[in-house]
C-alpha cells in the first residue's frame, strides 16, 4: 500500500483564487497537491504525473467539469473522480453518482472538516482498490501455476493406467464407486467405494448385471455401450457422457447417484467403466438452499408489504387514487407512506433509497417512521395541520448525520392535498417530476423540485410550491424503475412515453388508467419484472365516474415547471 506521501491529487478549478485557497488550506496535508486552471491542462498533467484523485468544478469555459470526468474516466479508469459545485448543478450531479462517474459530490461553498474527510475517504477508497487489484494478479498468478501442475497430475494419471494393476489400485483409493461391465453388462469389477455404498460384497456383485443394483429408468442399456467404443487408452472417460440415476443399496434404499461412462481395455477387449458418484448430499444441500431462497423471498416480500409500502386511502372527498407496485425480485428502497387528515386533507410520502438489499430497505422503513413521528408530533403541538416545510426540515435533521456516515441517500416527494381550499403542494428532494395532466387543455406539466435528495449535504433550506387544483386535473407519481425499464431495442421506457398514455387515456379514472399504465409497461418491456422497483401512483381530482369513456385526443407538447 502506498504511503500518503506517495499519494497524488489533481484539483481543477477555473478560479485561481479558489485554488490557491486550497493550497493553504491543505499545506499541511501530506499527499501531493496538482493544481490546473483548466481541463486542458489537467488532461496534460494527467499525462506526465500519477494522479489516484480528480476534484474538479463543475462549471467551467471551454471544457466542462463533467467532460473533463468523461475523458479522464475513458483514458484513466484508475482515478478516483470528485466533483465540487453548487446545488443549481443537482440532476448532473445525482446522474453522475448513479452511472458511477464519480465518487462523491462536494457541495460548495466548501466546509473545511468535510471536505478533508471526504479526500481522506477517497484516498482510502483508491488505496484499498489497488491493493485488491494485486491481490487478484497474485491469484491470477497462482491459478496458472495450479494449471500447470493439474496438467503435469493429468499426465502422471494416464501414465498410472498402463497397467490393470495400476487400475485397480487407483481405484480402490477413489471415494466414488467405480464399476468395470462386459459387454453384457455384468459386473466384472468393483472398488471398495462401491462395496461400501451399496453394502453388497465384491464376490456378489460377480453374479449380477449393473441393471440389477438401479432403478428401471429409459435408455438404461446405453450405460455400458463403452464397450463398444474403439480406444488406443487404457481408459476413455467421455466428459460428456454424465446422466442421473437412482441406485439399490442391498436393503432396497434408493441412492441418487450421478454415473460417468467410458471405455477400459484389457488384454485387447472393451469394457465399460462406470463412475458412480454419490450426490446425496448435493441433493439435500440443494433442497436446503431453495428452501432458504423461498423464505428469504417471503421474508422481502413481507419487507416490502408490511414496512415499505402501504394502503391508499379510499375515503377523500372530491379526489380518487389508485397505485401498483412492481418488485424487482430483490429487496429495494421503494416506498409510500400516506396520511388522511379528515376527508378533505391527505398527505402522501413517496421515497426511494439508492442501492438495494436490506440496508436500503431499513433506510426506506427508518424514514417511513420518522415521517409519521414528525406529523404525530407536530400535529399534537399545533392542534392544525403541520406545515409541509416543518415536516420535512424537522425529519431532515432528525437523519441527515446517520446518513452522512452510512453514505447513502434517499430522493423524496412530499405531497399535500387540500382537496378544502383546492391546492396541491409539494416539496421534492431529487425525486422523479411529477406529471400534472390539465384538464382545460390536454397538456401535461412536469412537476420538479431544486431540493437535493436527503443525505447528500448537511444543511438544506426546504421549499414547498403550490399549484391550483381543477375537476378532472390528474396527478401521477412513480419510480425511475418505470422510466428506466429497458425495452428489446435497448432504449427506457422514458417519462415522454408515460406522459403520452396519460394524455391518450385521461378519462380514465385512476384504477382503470393505472391498469393501462402497468400494461403498457410489460407489453413494451416484454417482461412483467424489473432490474428496479417500479410504482405508480395516479390521483384524480373530482367525483369518480365514467371509466373507459375514452376519446381520441391530441398529444400536446410537456412544459416543466
Amino acid at each position: 500500500m502506498k504511503e500518503l506521501s506517495d499519494v497524488a491529487l489533481l484539483f481543477v478549478d477555473d478560479e485561481q483564487d479558489t485554488l490557491d485557497s486550497l493550497g493553504r488550506f491543505l499545506r499541511r496535508e501530506p499527499y501531493i497537491k496538482h493544481f490546473a486552471t483548466s481541463g486542458k491542462e489537467a488532461l496534460e498533467l494527467l499525462e506526465t504525473c500519477n494522479i489516484a484523485i480528480l476534484l474538479t468544478d463543475l462549471r467551467m469555459p471551454e471544457m466542462s467539469g463533467m467532460e473533463l470526468i468523461s475523458q479522464v474516466k475513458s483514458r484513466h479508469p484508475d482515478i478516483v473522480r470528485i466533483i465540487l459545485s453548487g446545488i443549481h448543478d443537482i440532476d448532473q450531479i445525482i446522474e453522475s453518482i448513479n452511472t458511477g462517474e464519480v465518487f462523491r459530490f462536494i457541495p460548495k461553498p466548501i466546509e473545511p472538516q468535510g471536505f478533508k474527510k471526504i479526500i481522506t475517504d477517497a484516498i482510502d477508497y483508491y488505496q484499498l482498490r489497488t491493493e485488491r487489484e494485486a491481490l487478484f494478479e497474485q491469484l491470477a498468478r497462482k491459478n496458472r501455476d495450479l494449471s500447470k501442475a493439474n496438467e503435469a497430475l493429468r499426465v502422471i494419471s494416464a501414465e498410472l493406467r498402463q497397467s490393470e494393476t495400476q487400475f485397480r489400485s487407483m481405484n480402490d483409493a477413489v471415494l466414488d464407486p467405480i464399476f468395470l461391465l462386459n459387454n453384457q453388462g455384468f459386473i466384472v469389477y468393483v472398488n471398495i467405494a462401491a462395496e461400501t455404498l451399496f453394502g453388497i460384497t465384491e464376490e456378489a456383485f460377480h453374479s449380477k448385471n449393473f441393471l440389477d443394483i438401479i432403478l428401471p429408468q429409459a435408455e438404461a442399456c446405453s450405460l455400458y455401450d463403452g464397450c463398444n467404443i474403439v480406444t488406443n487408452k487404457f481408459v476413455s472417460l467421455q466428459s460428456g457422457n454424465v446422466r442421473r440415476i437412482d441406485g439399490i443399496k442391498k436393503d432396497g434404499t434408493p441412492i441418487p447417484l450421478e454415473v460417468t461412462t467410458g471405455a477400459v481395455t484389457f488384454d485387447g477387449i472393451n469394457h465399460t467403466v462406470i463412475i458412480a458418484r454419490d450426490i446425496t448430499s448435493r441433493i439435500e444441500e440443494e433442497e436446503s438452499r431453495e428452501r432458504y431462497e423461498n423464505m428469504q423471498q417471503e421474508l422481502e416480500t413481507q419487507i416490502e408489504q408490511k414496512l415499505l409500502q402501504s394502503t391508499i386511502p379510499s375515503s377523500l372527498d372530491g379526489a380518487s387514487m389508485s397505485q401498483f407496485t412492481v418488485s424487482s425480485g430483490h429487496l429495494n428502497g421503494d416506498f409510500t407512506e400516506f396520511i388522511l387528515y379528515d376527508n378533505k386533507h391527505a398527505d402522501i410520502f413517496i421515497g426511494d433509497v439508492m442501492g438495494h438489499g436490506i440496508l436500503s430497505a431499513l433506510v426506506g422503513a427508518g424514514l417511513k417512521s420518522l415521517f409519521l413521528k414528525t406529523v404525530a408530533q407536530k400535529k399534537h403541538k399545533e392542534h392544525q395541520l403541520p406545515e409541509l416545510e416543518g415536516i420535512a426540515t424537522q425529519l431532515h435533521a432528525q437523519c441527515i448525520f446517520e446518513l452522512l456516515d452510512i453514505g447513502i441517500y434517499a430522493t423524496l416527494l412530499f405531497l399535500r392535498l387540500d382537496l378544502e381550499k383546492g391546492e396541491f403542494s409539494m416539496i421534492d428532494c431529487g425525486h422523479t417530476p411529477t406529471i400534472h395532466f390539465h384538464t382545460n387543455d390536454g397538456t401535461c406539466t412536469l412537476l420538479k423540485g431544486k431540493n437535493l435528495p436527503v443525505g447528500m449535504i448537511e444543511e438544506q433550506q426546504y421549499s414547498m410550491v403550490c399549484f391550483p387544483l381543477n375537476n378532472d386535473d390528474i396527478f401521477v407519481m412513480y419510480s425511475d424503475g418505470i422510466t428506466e425499464s429497458l425495452l428489446p431495442d435497448n432504449t427506457m421506457f422514458g417519462t415522454e412515453r408515460l406522459r403520452d398514455l396519460i394524455i391518450e387515456h385521461h378519462r380514465l379514472q385512476p384504477e382503470a388508467l393505472i391498469k393501462k399504465i402497468s400494461e403498457n409497461v410489460f407489453e413494451s418491456t416484454g417482461r412483467r419484472t424489473f432490474d428496479d422497483d417500479a410504482t405508480c401512483i395516479v390521483i384524480r381530482i373530482g367525483s369518480p365516474g365514467g371509466v373507459g369513456m375514452e376519446q381520441p385526443v391530441n398529444k400536446q407538447s410537456t412544459k416543466e415547471v
